[in-house]
This record gives structure tokens, sequence and C-alpha cells, in this order.
């Protein structure tokens, strides 16, 4: 059940997600609050206010807020400049790149071509959320898929539990990533849901698997890495590694010489002959800290040296990179150029998707979105 509240309707909330998408061209959106701990949103150049008390918890999505409401602990979103009601209580959410997912008891619903939709009203059982596949164990135990706008059963079988190390339960059968599914069905099929298409990659069940976008990699019967691609299988004689990441179009590892190995378009290529001291992946982007204490970059199949030093810290989301340099001024690489975003000394600094937020003084915080710097003072 969708709740709005008494001055808004659901062709309101339509006319007014459509016109915000057609009016905005940056996705800036990140939280903040004021002096007196008001919660708001910074909306690409403006503040919102939303609360007048800080959330129990919140989740950004590239152009929206989601939050849990922290005096009556509503699920509530913003969204094209308005705050509205998603349900009542205190429900599960997510924030990916593309759209914002909730679950209220059986209830499994998504915000999609700015309309809130009901997938389901009667899971009960596991279910996985990226950013363009959502993915459930139906009442009826199939595994169903909400892909492009449309819901359908893939296959059926039922996810197989397992406790991790740390405790924890995990599904050693399912895994998910940006936009492909890999799963081992009943028949101990290995197979994936990609460009809505369910393919058969092996007739075992690897002994790991695990997801990235476009991209599947998983032990084979020889125990070597292989690879699914962008459709296309590759074999390797990568094996026994201890450290290994996963990024999107690149697997990087340490291999047998303590050298840092990227494999990356079909090839693999020794980036640093020694093991690095410190490691950062996410997405697109790598960055590590040498033997000498130099910090690199790795992006789309070029390393490159940016600094002499060790950052004091360092961010990475998708296609940015925000480090804090030996002064603490925070600088980036950004698309595969480094940019400037505070010649300031910054104490501390967060990262919501491509925005960045800062303090320099009491009473005002700037936002970096996509080369540009807003001050917002409250």
């Amino acid at each position: 059940m969708f709740i709005f509240g008494p001055m808004t309707s659901f062709k309101l909330l339509l006319a007014a997600m459509l016109l915000y998408t057609t009016a905005a061209t940056a996705q800036c959106v990140a939280p903040y609050s004021n002096l007196s701990n008001n919660f708001y949103a910074y909306d690409n150049g403006e503040g919102h206010f939303l609360e007048p008390v800080q959330p129990t918890s919140y989740k950004v999505g590239k152009n929206y807020l989601a939050f849990i409401n922290g005096q009556n602990s509503r699920l509530r979103v913003y969204y094209g400049g308005k705050v509205y009601t998603v349900c009542e209580n205190a429900a599960d959410y997510w924030a990916t790149d593309n759209w914002f997912v909730w679950k209220n008891f059986g209830l499994l619903g998504v915000l999609y071509n700015n309309e809130l939709k009901t997938l389901d009203k009667m899971v009960n059982g596991e279910y996985w959320i990226s950013d363009s596949i959502i993915a459930w164990n139906s009442q009826f135990n199939d595994i169903r898929v909400f892909y492009q706008g449309e819901t359908r059963a893939i296959d059926q079988f039922l996810p197989q539990q397992k406790t991790a190390p740390d405790g924890t339960t995990v599904y050693s059968n399912v895994s998910i990533g940006p936009n492909i599914l890999a799963y081992v069905d009943q028949s101990n099929i290995f197979k994936a849901f990609y460009n809505n298409k369910v393919v058969n990659i092996e007739n075992y069940e690897p002994a790991m698997f695990k997801c990235a976008r476009d991209f599947i990699v998983y032990i084979d019967y020889n125990n070597n890495f292989k690879f699914y691609y962008k459709g296309v299988s590759y074999e390797t004689t990568i094996n026994n590694i201890k450290r290994y990441w996963l990024g999107e179009g690149f697997f990087a590892y340490y291999n047998i010489q303590s050298e840092l190995v990227v494999w990356y378009d079909g090839e693999e290529r020794v980036i640093a002959q020694d093991q690095p001291q410190e490691m950062h992946v996410a997405n697109n982007i790598m960055a590590y800290t040498d033997k000498s204490s130099n910090f690199w970059v790795w992006y789309k199949g070029k390393a490159e040296m940016l600094e002499r030093f060790k950052p004091l810290s360092v961010k990475l989301y998708r296609d940015l990179l925000v480090y804090q340099d030996q002064y603490g001024r925070l600088k980036g690489y950004y698309f595969g150029k480094q940019v400037d975003v505070s010649d300031q000394i910054v104490t501390s600094y967060n990262m919501y998707n491509e925005t960045i937020s800062y303090s320099l003084q009491r009473g005002e915080t700037i936002f970096w979105c996509k080369g540009q710097s807003t001050p917002v003072e409250y």
C-alpha cells in the first residue's frame, strides 16, 4: 500500500517526478544537517528541508534520498523536490544506482519510471537487489526477476543456505551483479540471467562464483579461475591465489611472486612489481599505494601515478576517486582526469555517489559534484 501526504496524490507524484527527470541534468543529491540538527537534502545546488529531527537511517541514490523518519519510523523518500511517505513503518529499503527498492513484510516494491511499483505481495523467501535486476524466491519456489520493467519467472529452484565464517547466513548458489544474476539450478547446472536471457555456463557447480557488471568470475573443475565476460567465456591458469578483487570488467590479484596483476578485456598485465601496501577497488576504478609510498590509480586499462606520497584517506565510487593529500586537501580523479575538490584543508568529508560534502566553517557545508563546488549556508 502506498501512502502519500494530504496535499499529494499519485498523479502529483508522477507529474513531479516526470518534470524533475526532464529538468534535472546533473544528479547531485546528498544529506546534511543544520546547527539545530534539522535534516536537509542538498539537490543540484539547493538545500531542501526534510525533517525537524535526524532520521534513524538514510540511503542515497543518484537523484533521491530515502530515509526512516526519526519521529514515527515511517519510510519516506525525497525525490523531485518533494518528500513522500512510502509506508507507515520502518520497512527494509535499498538504494542502487538506478532505483529505490523496499520490502514491507511480504510486499516488494520499486521506484521505476517515476512510479512506485509493487512487484510481489507474497515474498517470504530470499531476494537479491542490484542496479538493473531484482530477483526473489516466490511463494511458488521459483526465482523471479524484475528487469527492464517486466517481471517473469526464470527457473525453478531453491536457494541453498550455508553459514559464513562470521556466522552470517549466505547463499552458495546465487550471486548478483549490477546487470547479471548467476546461480546453480536444482540439477547443478551453472547458469546466468543476462541481457534478459537465461544461459547455461557450465554443467557443474563451481566451487565459488561472484558477479560484477557484465562479469562472472568462478573456479572451474581444474581449480582455475574462469571468467564469463559480456557473454564470452575465458579460460585462465590463475589458481591458488589468496587475495583478489573483482571490478566492473576487470579482475585484480596477487600472483605467486606477490605482483599485482590485472585481467582486463581478455588480457593479463602486471601493474606493480611488489605487493602494494594498500588497495582500494570500486566499480571501474582501482587505487593503490606501492612499496615506495607512491599513489597510483588504475582506470579502464591504464595505470597512472598520481602522487609521490600515501594519501591520508581514499574514497571511490564508479568513475570517481577522491583522496586527501599529505596536508588534508581534497583531490580527485574523475573519468580519467585529475581534478581539485578543495584547496583548503579538510578534516573530514563524505561521499554520496558522485557528490562530496565537507565543511570548512561552522554553519556551512560545501558540496562538490561533477566538477562544481557549491556552498550551502544555514
